[in-house]
């Protein structure tokens, strides 16, 4: 029997930036939106019964969204992906890859998502889709990276995407 967290799990969010931008929507429709993608991912089996929690007894995730511009995540890009370039989102997953180091009363420090906001808007109107929309999907996509879902094969990169589709559908 595999065990899955509870799906009354709470989530903390902080939300910054990492240089002179502005957040789309605010920092507060940004928060509500990363609570409620967590909660909508708790509730899917096809996650819980493999994500990165189920080792632990938390009872509470943090993470954190900050925002910044093309010229500094390429620099983290270029720094830490030995890639020279732009990026939508890059993510810092501590919890997935040591899980038991990031656990501090019973709340599971799961990292960090950085998100373009140029890349962002330059992508939603690539996609025909609202700033809304692009947020949403780089958000439950950097999530998904937090719980430990990466993409190296084809067939793990068509899960998350398809997770992330399901999840922006519905919000």
């Amino acid at each position: 029997m595999v065990k899955t967290v509870q799906k009354t799990m709470k989530s903390k969010v902080e939300v910054n930036t990492l240089d002179k931008v502005r957040i789309p929507l605010g920092k507060t429709a940004v928060k509500n939106a990363a609570k409620q993608i967590f909660e909508m991912l708790s509730q899917m089996p096809e996650i819980t019964s493999s994500w990165a929690l189920n080792k632990t007894k938390c009872q509470q995730v943090s993470f954190e969204i900050s925002f910044c511009s093309d010229k500094i995540i390429q620099e983290i890009n270029r720094e830490y992906r030995d890639k020279d370039k732009t990026t939508d989102v890059i993510t810092f997953a501590l919890f997935a890859d040591d899980n038991e180091a990031i656990l501090c009363n019973k709340t599971a420090e799961l990292g960090e998502i950085i998100i373009s906001v140029e890349t962002l808007v330059k992508q939603a109107q690539e996609n025909n889709n609202t700033t809304e929309k692009e947020l949403q999907t780089l958000i439950t996509h950097g999530i998904l990276h937090l719980l430990g879902f990466d993409h190296l094969e084809q067939k793990d990169y068509d899960f998350v995407v398809g997770i992330q589709n399901i999840v922006v559908g519905n919000l």
